[in-house]
């Protein structure tokens, strides 16, 4: 029974990934192409996050698996890659913000 909650673990983990992923094109594109509206990617990326968790959590219910093992691995999927993700962010700000900078001196 572990090895098949590992098993869905490493599926979640990987569908977070995947989330998380959409989530960073997404505030990327909004950064780039309205940055007046950026801090409303940040609600919606909860949103998107926490609507997951809970889809992992009823889809658990539904399968053989140990739901916490699901939950774990849907949670380090989303979280994790956010950290590496959040910095290409903020490189990307700083560059913007660099350019508007000469562009207005």
């Amino acid at each position: 029974m572990v090895q098949n909650g590992i098993i869905w673990a490493v599926i979640c983990f990987a569908a977070g990934l995947a989330i998380a992923f959409v989530n960073y094109l997404f505030s990327r594109y909004i950064l780039v192409n309205k940055p007046e509206k950026y801090s409303l990617t940040t609600v919606i990326r909860q949103m998107v996050q926490v609507a997951f968790l809970a889809a992992v959590y009823f889809i658990g219910e539904k399968t053989e698996a140990d739901t916490v093992y699901l939950l774990i691995g849907a949670a380090l999927g989303v979280t994790l890659p956010m950290i590496f993700l959040t910095k290409k962010l903020l490189g990307l700000n700083e560059k913007l913000s660099e350019k508007g900078d000469e562009a207005d001196g």
